[in-house]
């Protein structure tokens, strides 16, 4: 039971993340990505590449371990 309800609190505190982080990239006024990240023309296909990989790391990859750690937390709660 503790053991669930801690993976539901990491997991709520990773999507919380996932969403600040997320709104950060969407409005383009935050000052976590400077404009080294920024997809601008004239790029080369290796800084597209840096840009993607830097969004899921960033955005994706928070928003999904914290649904999964909701998930295995309710399971824990639950079953």
């Amino acid at each position: 039971m503790v053991l669930g309800v801690a993976l539901i609190l990491v997991g709520v505190a990773l999507m919380g993340f996932g969403v600040c982080m997320l709104l950060g990239w969407i409005t383009g006024r935050s000052g976590w990505f400077d404009q080294a990240v920024y997809d601008r023309p004239g790029n080369s296909k290796t800084d597209r590449l840096s840009l993607d990989v830097y969004y899921i790391v960033r955005v994706i990859a928070p928003l999904l371990v914290g649904a999964t750690l909701i998930a295995f937390g309710l399971k824990q709660c639950l079953g």
